[in-house]
């Protein structure tokens, strides 16, 4: 196969997903669909965020063990069937469902295209590599709020952002000068997942008026996974991370016995921040949690 250049790449990626989504479109504009709401299936934790945001309860969505793990806000509906896996949903129970449309990622798109057989696939491309990971999650959801129908809901949800940001700016204002190390330890306790650039919180963080002590390259998702010693190089940072249950309680637990963790500014001076936990590719929901907890959460350092 012969490589596009990188504009006509994103012209053809454009019209892919736009001629993927035309019997979407077309199903939702339907009379029988604008007395009964659509009968969709998510494969994807945004995809299912998004949809639920907007306030579409999925007969199905992949996985809803770690949706309500990583996810949690907004709930998702008890009477919700789980199609297991992200990447193996069960394609007999998909078919029994006989949905309208099925909302998944783009990563998801190819491994899973057999799918379109039984309905037709709306891929959401999440990937926030040199754009704004917010601004990503606001077109996410009005592009989904367009094809169902749901553009107040999804305006609404817009004004709230920026309010839920307004008033965590200017709570957090004056209240730290430091810079913030933010990321997820992983529970071998060697390691840590930090977040910057541009993605989710990256982005978050620049919104909400704070500086990121991670200033290193990341991944398209905004994440890159370091030593605990890259924790070292801002010596004044507070380190914030996020309670992923067993997980950190095993990493911390291996921490503590860490001389390395231990002989850490941060550390040794009581600037470790712990919060719940905010799904970092989450979407609109995802980024209001995470700006009200900094607000609640992180002190007033000299």
């Amino acid at each position: 196969m012969v490589a596009l250049p990188p504009g006509q790449a994103a012209v053809r990626r454009d019209l892919l997903c736009a001629a993927l989504a035309l019997p979407f479109i077309a199903l939702m504009g339907t009379p029988a669909r604008a007395a009964s709401p659509p009968r969709l299936v998510a494969l994807d934790l945004l995809a299912t965020e998004l949809l639920v945001s907007l306030g579409i309860s999925p007969v199905a969505v992949a996985n809803v063990a770690l949706y309500r793990r990583l996810v949690a806000q907004p709930a998702l509906a008890e009477e919700v069937l789980d199609l297991g896996p992200l990447l193996e949903p069960n394609a007999e129970l998909l078919q029994a469902i006989r949905p309208d449309a099925i909302v998944l990622a783009a990563w998801q798109a190819g491994p899973l295209r057999r799918l379109r057989e039984i309905a037709p696939l709306f891929p959401l491309d999440a990937a926030s590599a040199g754009k704004s990971g917010v601004g990503q999650a606001i077109e996410l959801l009005g592009r989904l709020a367009e094809l169902t129908g749901r553009t107040e809901a999804a305006q609404a949800l817009t004004s709230q952002l920026e309010t839920v940001f307004a008033d965590a700016r200017a709570a957090l204002a004056g209240r730290t000068r430091r810079s913030l190390y933010v990321g997820r330890f992983a529970q071998d306790g060697r390691t840590v997942a930090l977040f910057g650039g541009t993605g989710l919180i990256g982005d978050s963080l620049s919104r909400l008026g704070l500086i990121n002590a991670w200033r290193g390259r990341v991944n398209g998702s905004g994440v890159i996974s370091v030593g605990i010693d890259q924790l070292a190089g801002d010596p004044e940072a507070r380190i914030v991370h996020f309670d992923r249950g067993e997980e950190t309680s095993n990493a911390l637990a291996r921490l503590a016995d860490n001389p390395l963790w231990r002989a850490l500014p941060a550390v040794k001076m009581n600037r470790v921040t712990m919060m719940p936990v905010i799904y970092p590719n989450g979407g609109v929901a995802s980024a209001m949690r995470f700006a009200r907890q900094l607000a609640e959460s992180l002190p007033r350092d000299a």
